[in-house]
């Protein structure tokens, strides 16, 4: 796998990053007639079925399509919540090859390949990157949330294809919200520096957990100066246990940096 296969590992877990121990079988969407709901009301009911954690883990599968290759891995994926992201990326045989770790101020990124190592402020990915706003909002994203709703800007609601659809023009964004679980199913974002930049997640395949739902499905799009997609596979959710988030540099390894 080379340089820039690497590159866009990080730039997922950055972008992604890509629960009570019993989930329900996968909740299927009906088509239902839509109440008129005011952007408010939608917004409430969102806000009160987000997904809450303390530590959440889960096994993971990721496939990822670029414009000249694509590749698939396994790992496992860790958060606690308003802390760390912690994920760690397998060849399908089970051999590591990269480690990431993502803290409020620092990405730490582990090479298995080439034995190298980066530790860099969560700053330096800024200029590339589209979702580094914060990593609250990185845990939302992975979780299905969505964290800056604000009853005081000016939304459009429309309804689109059986959801609700909230359109926020002067922020370049647009939520689609189903109507029974009021979960984000799907999420459109134009970058915010130049807006040349595009990112579109869906949502998919809901289990419920602590009496709340969390997307087992998550398809990223991405398009820009990187055309990407990016399929997610969550699996054996759990949350409330205490789970370690090891980050071990071999000595033999080099620093590199951005």
């Amino acid at each position: 796998m080379n340089r820039k296969i690497h590159i866009i590992l990080v730039f997922c877990a950055l972008a992604l990053l890509f629960v009570g121990t019993s989930c329900s079988s996968k909740k299927k969407m009906m088509k239902t007639s839509l109440r008129e709901f005011t952007a408010t009301r939608i917004i409430q009911e969102v806000e009160n079925n987000a997904f809450d954690f303390n530590n959440f883990q889960a096994k993971i599968s990721v496939k990822v399509d670029t414009e000249d290759k694509d590749f698939n891995v396994k790992g496992q994926l860790r958060m606690k919540k308003d802390s760390i992201i912690w994920t760690s990326l397998s060849l399908p045989l089970g051999l590591e090859i990269v480690r990431i770790k993502i803290e409020p101020d620092s990405v730490f990124f582990l090479n298995r390949n080439d034995k190298t190592y980066l530790c860099e402020n969560i700053e330096m990915f800024n200029d590339n990157s589209i979702m580094t706003e914060s990593l609250q909002f990185l845990q939302a994203v992975l979780v299905g949330n969505v964290l800056d709703l604000n009853e005081n800007d000016n939304y459009k609601v429309e309804i689109d294809d059986g959801l609700y659809n909230l359109l926020i023009s002067k922020k370049k964004k647009s939520l689609w919200i189903d109507p029974q679980l009021f979960k984000i199913r799907k999420f459109y974002i134009k970058e915010h520096h130049d807006g040349k930049r595009k990112i579109e997640l869906q949502y998919a395949d809901f289990v419920k957990v602590n009496d709340k739902y969390v997307p087992t499905h998550i398809t990223i799009n991405i398009h820009g100066d990187i055309n990407l997609k990016a399929v997610i596979n969550y699996s054996n959710i759990v949350v409330g246990d205490n789970i370690d988030f090891i980050f071990n540099v071999p000595k033999k390894y080099d620093r590199i940096y951005r």
